[in-house]
């Protein structure tokens, strides 16, 4: 267990564009947390490999946090100890639960984390039409997305074949996947789940406008729960920035319905620790790129080959970051 106001140097585990991770990735900016990075590629299927499933057998796919002996997978139980860890840096995102602020946060919390994003997103990419406004994500990638989901059962059932020792975590993930595909794959189930999702929405405005009528001496820096930031906040943030790139944005939050929470994620933008996630993001394009060129030519080792290489990775990141 991690003691109250000693210094820790955490690894993190985790892939930039997976939800999961932006919701840690935030909790670190917003604490000013140094901490150790671990690319974990969802793309190359970096998740599934033996050593990663070794650390993380149970939990989704990032992100992992390790701090020595400790592991720890679920991300609301990650910020969670982060918090805990550095009680005086930063924001207090968990409130304590035995106050009236600490439940009202870790209820809104539960309901914004109980959303499964995963379906909402690949229902998408499966089903484009659901799109309010038409999904933001590269079709290339939907494409590369759609195959991976679709061939991942039998790439889970090959690896539990292949390592008897994590066999049971690897069928356990199959059969997660094979649920989730049946889901997925089905509009109706699809459209149904983004339907529940108004409700909660609503939720959300009200919340926001209770707290602005009730909060007349702020202007800008109004959460969720007034002044203060909070893992609620994280989980909103999180969720509206998914929202937009599929194009859900004018469905849930638009400015003329929804002017509480369409005004909430202006003012979020400028938020350093959103700043540094996007930047995060934007910083993955090069990353993989290099990586897919390694995989792709695995023989160049000199270093005019290396430098020729990393002018051109530099040109085209400039050209379309």
């Amino acid at each position: 267990m991690t003691q109250i106001g000693v210094k820790k140097k955490f690894t993190l585990f985790y892939f930039p564009t997976s939800f999961s991770s932006q919701k840690v990735l935030l909790a670190f900016y917003e604490k000013e947390v140094p901490f150790k990075p671990k690319l974990v590629s969802l793309f190359s299927g970096q998740h599934n490999a033996p050593w990663y499933v070794k650390l993380n057998p149970e939990g989704v796919h990032v992100p992992v946090l390790q701090d020595e002996d400790n592991i720890i997978t679920e991300p609301e139980k990650i910020i969670k100890y982060i918090d805990t860890a550095y009680p005086a840096e930063g924001p207090l995102l968990v409130p304590g639960g035995e106050s009236e602020l600490g439940k009202k946060v870790a209820s809104l919390q539960r309901k914004l984390d109980s959303i499964q994003m995963d379906i909402i997103t690949y229902g998408i990419i499966y089903h484009p039409h659901l799109s309010e406004s038409g999904c933001q994500i590269p079709g290339a990638t939907q494409r590369s997305m759609r195959e991976n989901f679709a061939k991942r059962l039998r790439v889970l059932t090959h690896l539990a074949a292949k390592h008897p020792a994590l066999r049971d975590a690897y069928l356990t993930k199959s059969q997660t996947a094979a649920q989730k595909f049946d889901i997925i794959t089905d509009a109706v189930q699809v459209q149904q789940h983004l339907e529940d999702l108004i409700v909660i929405m609503g939720e959300v405005e009200t919340q926001l406008k209770t707290i602005k009528e009730s909060n007349n001496t702020f202007e800008d820096d109004l959460w969720l729960f007034g002044p203060m930031y909070t893992a609620a906040d994280i989980s909103l943030t999180v969720l509206l920035i998914r929202f937009t790139l599929l194009g859900m944005d004018t469905l849930y939050f638009p400015s003329k319905t929804c002017p509480y929470t369409h005004n909430y994620f202006k003012q979020v933008q400028k938020r350093s620790s959103y700043v540094k996630l996007q930047k995060e993001i934007s910083n993955l394009r090069l990353t993989l790129l290099w990586e897919n060129f390694k995989m792709a030519s695995p023989y160049i080792g000199s270093l005019a080959s290396a430098c020729v290489i990393g002018g051109v990775i530099y040109w085209l990141y400039n050209k379309y970051k």
